[in-house]
């Protein structure tokens, strides 16, 4: 096969051609040669990092821009062969020609396809993720977590990074303890950790670890009954929201009373929906006023 034209240009002109190319194509480009590999590592692009879709047969990472678009896919999905004779990837290219008629090769759609085994898929996963942060130097975004589809067998869920932004668990049935365990003292939360999933009332995890400020915990049921009064005064973050939650009114206030009369400057909100009454619950003393919408921002929640 011919040189691809592109390399040999210039290495000005290399430049002004890659910091137009798509992200896709950038990829496809570093897989070719070592070479090709430096120069998209040191192109300038609108990516500022990657989201994470994990469930059982497939991993989905996408490609997020400064303009937070999407700027392409990677799907990592199962598909069994007739034979394995150690790890099984397939990457399946779509053949181009280019005007001074060199083929290459490229992926369709701004869309990435990788075919693994169901042996080897995490660990292709793991290998994948790694090259692309790498490769562009970019965080992990977003990770959407969907714990309830994986076999007993592949644990952990997450592969290929130990710290992103954002965080999100879904499921229908309950969290195992062991597993949300291992999730929130392995892996580092930067920002925000939302747990839409039931949680047993007697999980417990060392909140020392936890570095996320904003803490959701919505799941129509048994989301916050973790939540108790020795965990709510560990916690540090500025925005918390807790759903059917156990906490009553002497534990709201004995939380409030200790920020009130601290230094925080941070804390930002607690919204509490409790399954028990808030009878007791007084703030006079505090001299509130009454809420008025004009005075915070759309965002504020």
């Amino acid at each position: 096969m011919s040189t691809l034209p592109l390399l040999q240009l210039p290495i000005l002109c290399i430049d002004k051609v890659l910091i137009n190319t798509d992200i896709i194509s950038l990829v496809s480009l570093s897989l070719i040669s070592r070479r090709s590999k430096r120069l998209v590592r040191t192109t300038k692009t609108s990516l500022t990092g990657f989201n994470i879709e994990i469930k059982n047969d497939v991993t989905q990472v996408q490609f997020v821009t400064s303009e937070k678009e999407d700027a392409g896919n990677w799907f990592f999905k199962i598909e069994e062969k007739e034979s394995s004779g150690g790890q099984v990837m397939e990457m399946r290219y779509v053949l181009f020609v280019c005007l001074s008629r060199c083929p290459f090769f490229s992926f369709k759609d701004d869309v990435i396809h990788s075919y693994h085994s169901a042996m080897d898929i995490q660990q292709s996963v793991k290998l994948g993720v790694e090259y692309l942060r790498d490769l562009f130097k970019k965080p992990v975004i977003k990770v959407y977590l969907f714990p309830n589809a994986f076999k007993a067998s592949k644990r952990p869920f997450y592969v290929g990074f130990n710290e992103c932004d954002n965080l999100f668990i879904e499921g229908e049935k309950e969290i195992k303890n062991e597993d949300l365990k291992s999730i929130l003292e392995t892996l580092t939360i930067k920002t925000r950790l939302i747990l839409n999933i039931p949680v047993n009332s007697s999980f417990k995890c060392n909140t020392n670890l936890l570095e996320f400020k904003r803490l959701t915990c919505s799941y129509k049921v048994i989301s916050s009954r973790w939540i108790t009064r020795e965990v709510l005064m560990s916690l540090k973050c500025t925005h918390m929201q807790f759903h059917h939650t156990l906490l009553e009114a002497d534990d709201i206030m004995s939380f409030f009373e200790r920020w009130y009369y601290s230094d925080d400057t941070e804390f930002t909100i607690l919204l509490v929906k409790t399954d028990e009454s808030f009878a007791g619950m007084n703030l006079d003393r505090f001299n509130p006023t009454q809420w008025n919408p004009e005075q915070r921002g759309p965002k504020f929640l």
